[in-house]
């Protein structure tokens, strides 16, 4: 009759509104459906989806796993925040940033999964989801259902590795805290702890890919399923590197050796390293390159620099025995802040790193402690270098005469390093 055909053309042009605003909220989570399947800007605070949970329908028994995990009180009121929970509070901004978009995510893929499951039963109920709200009380779901039934089966294929990559995001954001956190146990890897625990969040990547690949019917079980149990940095794209989440590690000293963690630092990676006993004297040194902020110091408070900046940063919060410094990306050129340099050097080795190693970083700290005076920024740890500073370039006893103009630290440090190095065997 004419009045039925009317109702099922408005309810017809009503599913597809439906449909096209569940695909476009998909556009805003860490996946998207393009080839590279990378994942979209973390929402802010004031949009952040921790509500949507309530209105899940009641069919999902596992809501109450979504929720994270809260870290435990303290027993006493009057104790003191530990360095880790001090680096953990520097970098917070970021945590929150990454929850935000993982719970976002896994509310979406919720989502739809669920129209979808009501799309299987092909009865009222599934009419009554993909209508929505606004057509309650003015399309009888029932005989909508009735009249589009015939519609040929969809492929529900993809189904079973979307489920499965739910449940991983579940697990990632179970972990709560615990995400960005890590220990390295006495005599461990320091490398092999962080590549392993930024493999552990990223499976929220993983997962927001292989979603995307089986909803587009690109997944291939033997290829894709290893990124729902470990999704290593390496993998990672540029745009979710550029929404990693933060790292803070403890670590004891003898087993600070930081040169393989040169490679984390890219996008917005944030690593904290927490020092357990004796330290070397300048292990971050290393890392000192003119894009990254580098932060060596032993007062908790100037952790906050690290949550500050906006791109990669690494920093040590280290023994009072051991050096201070800043290295700060800025619009002009890189500023160094040398705040102390250990007047003795190293003797003997530090666990597994050797006397000379230690040797060779405080000649670093002692070439960028020099290149700051002579920008105009003395500091006491000029005064306080050790004694083999003689023979680097721009201290005050190796320099022959003034440079025209101050050697950028970049500059220093290069100049050091070709004086460190044995060229004898290219002579003749």
């Amino acid at each position: 009759m004419p009045s039925e055909e009317v109702a099922t053309a408005n309810a017809t042009d009503e599913v597809e509104a439906v449909d096209e605003v569940t695909e476009n909220s998909a556009e805003d989570s860490v996946g998207s459906s393009d080839d590279s399947v990378e994942p979209t800007k973390a929402p802010e605070e004031s949009e952040r989806p921790e509500a949507a949970a309530d209105d899940a329908p009641a069919a999902d028994v596992s809501d109450a796993e979504d929720a994270p995990e809260t870290k435990a009180e303290p027993e006493t009121t009057d104790e003191a925040e530990s360095p880790a929970d001090a680096a953990l509070a520097a970098v917070a901004r970021q945590s929150e940033a990454f929850r935000s978009a993982l719970a976002l995510t896994l509310d979406q893929v919720r989502n739809e999964l669920d129209v979808r499951a009501a799309r299987e039963d092909g009865t009222g109920a599934r009419a009554a989801v993909e209508l929505g709200r606004f057509a309650a009380g003015r399309i009888d779901p029932e005989r909508f259902a009735m009249l589009t039934s015939a519609s040929a089966s969809e492929d529900d294929s993809w189904l079973e590795p979307a489920r499965r990559a739910l449940e991983t995001l579940r697990a990632v954001k179970a972990r709560g805290e615990g995400l960005f956190g890590a220990r390295v146990e006495t005599g461990g890897d320091l490398y092999a702890e962080v590549d392993r625990a930024l493999a552990d969040a990223g499976r929220a990547f993983g997962a927001a890919r292989l979603f995307e690949l089986a909803r587009a019917g690109k997944y291939v079980a033997a290829e894709h399923d290893p990124m729902l149990t470990a999704f290593p940095f390496r993998r990672w794209s540029a745009a979710e590197r550029a929404k990693a989440p933060p790292l803070v590690v403890e670590v004891d000293g003898k087993d600070l050796v930081v040169g393989g963690l040169a490679g984390f630092l890219d996008g917005t990676v944030k690593l904290v390293l927490v020092v357990r006993g004796a330290s070397p004297a300048a292990p971050l040194v290393r890392l000192v390159t003119p894009g990254i902020l580098v932060l060596q110091t032993s007062d908790a408070e100037e952790l906050q620099l690290v949550g500050k900046t906006a791109g990669p940063a690494i920093a040590a919060l280290v023994p009072e025995e051991a050096g201070s410094f800043l290295h700060q990306p800025a619009a002009g050129g890189a500023r160094v802040d040398v705040r102390h340099v250990p007047e003795e050097e190293p003797k003997k080795s530090l666990g597994q790193i050797s006397a000379f190693q230690q040797a060779e970083e405080l000649g670093l700290l002692a070439a960028l402690a020099a290149s700051a005076a002579e920008m105009g920024r003395p500091t006491a740890a000029t005064e306080a270098a050790p004694a083999g500073s003689a023979g680097i370039p721009g201290s005050a006893a190796g320099a022959e005469a003034s440079p025209q103009r101050p050697a950028e630290p970049v500059e220093v440090l290069a100049a050091w390093l070709l004086k460190q190095a044995d060229l004898s065997d290219l002579e003749g």
